[in-house]
């Protein structure tokens, strides 16, 4: 990064970017900040920017950090010595204690530099004792220390952690701004609409999608998953597609496909993810549920979403979700 525009940085987060900084400068340090928003609007690019622009010793004036300093290379090392960052141990993990009390401990040791920050990203992971442990230091931060919280799912925190920091939300954009700042790194196969589709509206994980050869690739596997699943008369084709996607990334698409079908239901057309798949697929698909089985449908991949954190065959829970669907979607 540099200390003027930065061309890969999303531009709907500058505006929350600048007044961020200006509020830390001028000496109003909140002890919580509370970053929300959608998953994948870029709550993380925001808070490791107004961080790295933190860390920096020579952008004395701009949004960003220089990237050339001591302070900006050993933010993006991981090495500063008055940052923490605080994720949890693997994808769809907790945040326990000890990486809070680990949080205390780095907020308690003394020095002679600047206040110290810590971010935790996502907040919402940290479990009933590690959000109970934070309170304390929300409460009386040490030596003017400032905590940076990231959720997409705020109501899973605790009231009284989400009271006691300053909120800023981070909204999506419109779609047509979307669609031109992913418009310059379309691919030949891969449109910004289908990429921005295809990752539920999520913009950074579209931008990583037409990057991405491997994520395509599974993107692929996901639509044809789902292409079979609409156009199949039995279960059996539709689970030796599923086994070959990750259900981690296949079942959001397959809830927002069940969204897709109540609105087509409801409007009399399609969205922008069932466009992906045509009306000569989706209506059928969703006539023949109506309103009450698809909503029933989507609160079952819910649950399914969860279960998928508990330990079974990946072959089994393939079988087991398709089947379990395909006694609401089947022929009676």
């Amino acid at each position: 990064m540099n200390g003027g525009r930065q061309a890969a940085f999303p531009p709907w987060l500058e505006g929350h970017l600048g007044p961020l900084i200006r509020l830390i400068s001028s000496g109003h340090t909140p002890p919580g900040l509370l970053v929300t928003g959608p998953k994948g609007v870029g709550k993380g690019v925001l808070v490791r920017a107004f961080l790295q622009r933190m860390a920096c010793t020579e952008a004395a004036e701009g949004l960003f950090g220089c990237g050339r300093c001591n302070g900006c290379r050993s933010f993006r090392g991981g090495t500063h010595p008055e940052i923490l960052q605080v994720t949890p141990e693997a994808p769809g993990k907790e945040i326990v204690v000890d990486s809070i009390r680990s949080v205390i401990e780095f907020l308690s040791l003394s020095h002679g530099g600047p206040a110290r920050m810590v971010f935790i990203e996502p907040a919402e992971a940290m479990n009933v004792n590690a959000a109970n442990a934070l309170l304390k230091t929300l409460e009386e931060p040490p030596g003017g220390a400032m905590l940076l919280l990231a959720a997409a799912q705020p109501a899973r925190l605790p009231a009284t952690v989400r009271s006691r920091c300053r909120l800023l939300r981070v909204p999506v954009p419109e779609r047509a701004a979307l669609r031109n700042w992913l418009i310059p790194f379309e691919q030949d196969e891969l449109s910004a609409d289908e990429a921005l589709a295809a990752c539920l509206d999520r913009p950074l994980e579209a931008r990583a999608l037409l990057d991405d050869e491997a994520a395509q690739a599974a993107w692929r596997s996901d639509r044809t998953a789902l292409e079979t699943l609409l156009r199949s008369e039995s279960p059996f084709p539709v689970i030796q597609r599923f086994l070959e996607c990750d259900l981690a990334s296949l079942l959001p698409r397959l809830q927002r496909l069940l969204v897709s079908a109540q609105h087509y239901l409801v409007q009399g057309e399609t969205d922008a993810f069932a466009r992906l798949f045509g009306t000569d697929l989706l209506g059928p698909f969703a006539a023949g549920l109506g309103m009450r089985e698809t909503a029933l449908l989507y609160q079952d991949s819910l649950q399914w979403q969860r279960e998928l954190q508990a330990p079974l065959n990946p072959n089994l829970r393939c079988e087991d979700i398709v089947l379990r669907f395909w006694r609401r979607v089947g022929p009676s």
